[in-house]
């Protein structure tokens, strides 16, 4: 079929093809290099690790359960844990992981930078959530960026511009994650227009280092890591030759991920103590600017309002996030996947790892979406 399309094609229009081929490759090969580089695992042993419980006795209806577990494994799932209760209900490897192994977690990984947001706020090293980032990151100041903010930028609403454009402009050019902000103007006030904007998000990497001045990897370490026990995470920094440009995401354990998701299901409690304010666990989950987008909390989706709004274009859909799920579930949402859910009203909290997923978390046929309905329905009472 190839040859004969290229038999069918004049030889003008031939030649430009591969004219154009050419100059993509030009441009490829041109594009700075960039490479993942470990930090520090977090060495010590879990103090507390999670402990198990039949289906029956957490309530769940075990053929139902195991009929979940059968959707999830051909999304190129690697693993799923469904906790109910605070103990692990199910829990499933595939493609020869094991409960040791850490994932990547791309964007959830915003769920752990809330909480490491809310310690250093309790802390005292930054004074509101409505301080402007700018009061740490004097180099952002201009075009009216000193209105970011760790709550406006944690809501998906600081104004910065946002699109796929300029994220290529970002790669081409070599640019630092603080280095992209500073390339970009101002397109709305704050809380005016939704954008998911991870560029925005990794301001608050510098942030956090300059407000507590440690690098991240160390006040995770002291913050995330240590208190909650899990084992074996670190960041994923992003260099380019011996240029540093920024921080990936945090891999760890399905099982930490999960615990991420029981301290905001357990308003900030953590075995025995309060890890984070319950206001401040609160806020997390509450639409900041409902009429804008009800289904975003700060950097947690939410599964209450009644339409929300896609990724790129911010796409108007009216229903909710996760059709079949109760309106309390919230969730974060990962690139290839990686999930951590949390429904209140049942006392539950799944998560999903994998390298790809077939559709995302905005999708009108979100595999999410099934997912999260499938689990629902196995629960008994």
């Amino acid at each position: 079929m190839l040859l004969y399309t290229l038999r069918k094609m004049t030889t003008t229009s031939l030649n430009l093809a591969l004219v154009m081929l050419a100059a993509l490759t030009t441009i490829a090969s041109a594009q700075p290099q960039r490479r993942q580089v470990e930090t520090n695992p977090w060495p010590d042993p879990d103090p507390a690790p999670w402990l198990t419980v039949s289906a029956g006795d957490s309530g769940f209806d075990l053929d139902r359960l195991e009929q979940a577990a059968s959707l999830a494994e051909p999304t190129h799932a690697d693993a799923l844990l469904v906790i109910r209760h605070g103990r692990i209900v199910l829990e499933r490897y595939w493609n020869g992981r094991k409960p040791t192994d850490v994932q990547q977690t791309y964007s959830t990984t915003k769920g752990a930078v809330a909480f490491l947001v809310g310690r250093v706020l309790e802390r005292g090293h930054i004074e509101s959530l409505d301080q402007s980032i700018a009061n740490f990151v004097p180099e952002i100041a201009g075009q009216t960026r000193e209105n970011m903010t760790f709550r406006n930028v944690m809501a998906m609403q600081s104004g910065l511009a946002q699109w796929p454009a300029l994220d290529r402009a970002d790669r081409q050019s070599g640019r630092s994650q603080l280095e992209a902000v500073g390339a970009r103007g101002m397109t709305h006030q704050p809380f005016q227009y939704f954008i998911y904007s991870s560029t925005a998000y990794r301001l608050l990497f510098t942030a956090l280092e300059r407000a507590t001045g440690m690098n991240l990897p160390d006040l995770s370490r002291k913050e995330i890591f240590g208190p909650l026990g899990m084992t074996g995470a670190y960041w994923v920094e992003i260099h380019s030759q011996d240029r540093f440009l920024g921080y990936q995401s945090i891999r760890m354990r399905p099982r930490d991920m999960a615990k991420l998701g029981q301290v905001l299901l357990n308003n900030g409690h953590w075995k025995g103590s309060q890890y984070l304010p319950t206001g401040y666990m609160q806020l997390l989950r509450t639409a900041p600017a409902p009429k804008i987008n009800p289904s975003y909390g700060l950097f947690w989706h939410l599964n209450s309002g009644e339409f929300y709004l896609s990724y790129r274009e911010s796409n108007y859909r009216r229903n909710r996030l996760l059709p079949g799920s109760p309106p309390d579930t919230i969730v974060n949402f990962g690139n290839g996947g990686q999930i951590i859910a949390i429904v209140p009203s049942l006392d539950l909290v799944w998560t999903r790892t994998g390298r790809q997923i077939p559709s995302n978390i905005w999708s009108n046929s979100s595999t999410v979406a099934q997912l999260s309905a499938a689990i629902i329905r196995a629960v008994d009472h």
